[in-house]
């Protein structure tokens, strides 16, 4: 009898004997939740599996619906596998998303899995044997691309007169489970260990390549020779096609001899599976009609209430412009009635958005807990950092529109689209009675200077550095209210002051050091960090000269001034430092 190839989804509703319906444990069956103890694991261990493959995945959406987790899972399930989503009697909009997309093929259909390996593989594997080009290999989950890779590499290091050291890389270990079991002789080291070790000529594999910071990839090319860079780019690792088309390009300019190869059918499930349509078209990870139907008309709009096609083109020029986009913003933006996109048209066409986000103000039971980095209420990003890390309490207050993202079509950069969007987001947030606007990004010097003349000014920046984009966290903004305006002054005096000192490596002077004291008795009483209160400590008269030119380096040397203290551990350090200014 022939066994059903197609994969299935179900809808598991949540009864007092639901657990009857799931099958037994056992190595083919994966449960992820975050309320039953029967679970294998919380829904947050998602990335544990990946590179593992199961007969039936059950991803409980009772608590907190994970899409990157859904979006990711799918993949490690095997043809005639099931995906089960547990769900309870309140359904999102995202959810009754899923749900409807979802078409199942008849069972009377018949299909078949091709032959291994494909023609396409074979013609991509003959190509890997060029050691001296480095080879970008693109290809959505299930098209046997780790397979291919781990064939390469064996043959490689199966030629008697191979001399050639290859190190293999991934985000995790288990993303490259299929690799490794293919080229067992291969040696796997972590990325972050690779970026310690010192250069080599070794060839260098990294798989699942978008999993990996943009900028540490870029740092392990350089450091070694790349060979194969093999990537799935929808909603895979948040990251997306915004990876693809950062890193391409980047690789190009950066390497003479580049070739880019992309397997399209799969091999893990047959073509045409309804598991694999439904999740492309409910995440919109396929590609957008290219013309929309009218009216066409600029202004502010909830995701939810966005004809079809006019959501998809928007979305996927978000996740297009921006590299660490992922299935979850598009729930997020469909499900959280603060998130709202302003969208700008030519022709029939989408050509600029704006993801604007409404924050603040705080409830008042809120902002001393915040204050004392107790809590961290979700979705109110400006004024929560700058109640926490600047202990600026009035901003927890206040109404603020943040604008999350802004993305514009290739074709119509450079034309004043992006500040016409941040013009057209300020008279919405001051619609809304929003007394504040602002943005948060990793800085870099061309991003600031457009953030800045659009009117946006510091407000504060990080000594440290974010992990994903390599760059100081920064915040910027604009008053909109005619109330505050001696907070709002104090405030980006000190953010102009700290950007200058972080970037420009200077020593400026502030008339009015009032949010400085603020930060500073923040660390004192023991609210901040020493990290968080760096700037501040920098310009204290009271620490000594050495002292303060260590608080000068980025990163904070804490080795080095452990030793001039004379401490062991961190906390010491910290003890002395509020001794010595409290």
């Amino acid at each position: 009898m022939t066994q059903p190839l197609y994969r299935q989804l179900e809808v598991v509703e949540h009864t007092a004997n639901w657990q009857q319906s799931l099958p037994v444990r056992c190595s083919s069956r994966l449960f992820l939740s975050d309320q039953s103890k029967t679970a294998d694991a919380a829904l947050s261990r998602y990335r544990d599996y990946l590179g593992h493959e199961f007969k039936h995945v059950i991803i409980d959406c009772r608590q907190q619906l994970h899409v990157d987790a859904i979006a990711a899972l799918c993949g490690t399930v095997v043809a005639g596998g099931q995906l089960s989503l547990l769900v309870g009697e309140q359904r999102s909009v995202m959810l009754q998303r899923l749900i409807n997309h979802w078409q199942p093929t008849p069972t009377a259909l018949t299909a078949s899995l091709p032959e291994l390996p494909t023609a396409a593989q074979t013609a991509v594997l003959e190509q890997l044997t060029d050691t001296k080009t480095t080879h970008l290999l693109i290809a959505d989950r299930g098209r046997g691309k780790s397979h291919i890779v781990g064939t390469a590499v064996k043959q490689l290091l199966a030629k008697a007169d191979n001399q050639t050291s290859v190190l293999i890389t991934a985000p995790r270990r288990a993303n490259a489970k299929v690799l490794l079991n293919i080229a067992d002789n291969a040696t796997f080291v972590a990325w972050d260990k690779l970026l310690d070790s010192q250069p080599s000529d070794a060839l260098l594999v990294i798989d699942e390549a978008a999993g990996i910071p943009l900028w540490a990839t870029q740092k392990l090319c350089d450091k070694y020779t790349p060979w194969i860079l093999a990537t799935t780019v929808n909603g895979y690792e948040g990251c997306g096609r915004g990876f693809a088309v950062h890193f391409r390009d980047w690789v190009c300019k950066r390497y003479q001899r580049v070739k880019q190869h992309q397997l399209h059918q799969p091999i893990r499930w047959p073509e045409g599976d309804p598991l694999e349509s439904w999740l492309s078209n409910a995440l919109l990870l396929k590609p957008a009609p290219q013309t929309l139907p009218g009216p066409f008309e600029n202004g502010v709009f909830h995701a939810s209430e966005l004809p079809e096609a006019h959501l998809h083109q928007a979305f996927e020029l978000l996740l297009e412009a921006h590299y660490q986009s992922s299935p979850n913003d598009l729930a997020l933006l469909l499900d959280d009635p603060n998130q709202w996109l302003l969208i700008n048209y030519h022709g029939q066409q989408v050509i600029g958005v704006a993801w604007l986000a409404l924050e603040g103000p705080l409830a008042e039971d809120l902002l001393d807990p915040v204050m004392h980095g107790k809590r961290r209420p979700k979705g109110n990003l400006l004024p929560q950092a700058l109640g926490y890390f600047l202990q600026q309490r009035w901003a927890m207050a206040q109404q603020w529109c943040r604008v999350v993202r802004v993305a514009v079509a290739i074709n119509c950069r450079r034309q004043r689209v992006g500040s016409q969007l941040l013009s057209q987001a300020k008279e919405w947030a001051q619609s809304r009675r929003c007394g504040f606007i602002g943005t948060s990004f990793g800085f870099e010097s061309s991003l600031y200077a457009f953030w800045q003349q659009n009117n946006y000014q510091p407000l504060r920046i990080s000594t440290a550095v974010d992990r994903v984009s390599a760059r100081h966290p920064m915040l910027m903004g604009q008053r909109l209210c005619n109330q505050l305006e001696t907070q709002w002054s104090e405030l980006t005096a000190y953010g102009n002051a700290e950007l200058q000192w972080l970037v420009a490596d200077s020593s400026p002077i502030i008339a009015d050091d009032s949010v400085m004291q603020d930060v500073l008795n923040g660390f004192i009483s023991g609210r901040l960090s020493i990290a968080s209160a760096q700037f501040s400590l920098s310009s204290q008269s009271v620490l000594p000269t050495n002292i303060k030119k260590l608080f000068r380096q980025s990163p904070l040397p804490l080795a080095e001034l452990k030793q001039q203290l004379n401490v062991e551990s961190r906390q010491q350090l910290t003890d002395v430092l509020r001794q010595q200014l409290g």
